[in-house]
This record gives structure tokens, C-alpha cells and sequence, in this order.
């Protein structure tokens, strides 16, 4: 069996087929390794980028004035009557509704204050 081998190792088309295959092999690990190098860098871009729109982003302060405002509506004579007739027909609303309105609000303000613990 050595014989063969040393045969096989001495030979030149054996050679030039083991180094091909060695080279094949080593080209496609660099290729890969520049793909994942490439997919990390696009990650950190598309995090980057969600950070910053979330610094520009108005959304929470849309909601703080829009809940701030029900909350004062109640307190002015005009506006009581209205109050009370849309809490009545917010009664008759589905779970599902509520559900939704939380989910937005908790979305919204839940996870920028764990962000800001987090920090």
C-alpha cells in the first residue's frame, strides 16, 4: 500500500489534482469568510440605520399629545359631554380593539424605555 501512495504523492497529474483540489477548497473558505464579513457589516448597517430613524422618529411624542389631550378633553365643561358618549361607545369595542391599542402604545413607548434601561 505505501508503494501506491508514494507513487501517488511522486506523480505529477496526482499533484496537480491534489493542489487544484486544495486550492478549490481554500478559494471557496475565502469566499465565505468575505461573505459573512460582508452580511456583518450589512447587520450593523441596517441596525445603525433603525437607531437613528428611531431618534428622529415622532411617534412617541404623536402619542403623548394625542393621550395627553383625551386626558385634558375631560376636564373641560364643553367637551365632558363628548367625553362620556365616546367612553359609552368605546365600551361596545371588541377585545380585539383594545388588544390593538395596546399593542401600539406598549410598541411605541415599552421598548424605548427598555432601550433606555438597557443603556
Amino acid at each position: 500500500m505505501l508503494p501506491i501512495l508514494g507513487f501517488l504523492f511522486k506523480n505529477p497529474i496526482a499533484k496537480l489534482v491534489v493542489d487544484k483540489t486544495i486550492g478549490a477548497v481554500q478559494h471557496h473558505l475565502e469566499v465565505k469568510k468575505i461573505e459573512r464579513i460582508a452580511e456583518i457589516e450589512a447587520a450593523k448597517t441596517v441596525q445603525l440605520q433603525q437607531v437613528i430613524s428611531s431618534e428622529k422618529s415622532w411617534k412617541d411624542e404623536w402619542l403623548t399629545l394625542f393621550f395627553s389631550g383625551l386626558l385634558g378633553a375631560h376636564f373641560i365643561p364643553y367637551t365632558q359631554p363628548f367625553m362620556v358618549l365616546g367612553w359609552e361607545l368605546l365600551s361596545k369595542a371588541p377585545s380585539e380593539f383594545w388588544w390593538i391599542i395596546l399593542t401600539i402604545v406598549s410598541g411605541s413607548f415599552g421598548m424605548n424605555i427598555m432601550d433606555k434601561f438597557k443603556k
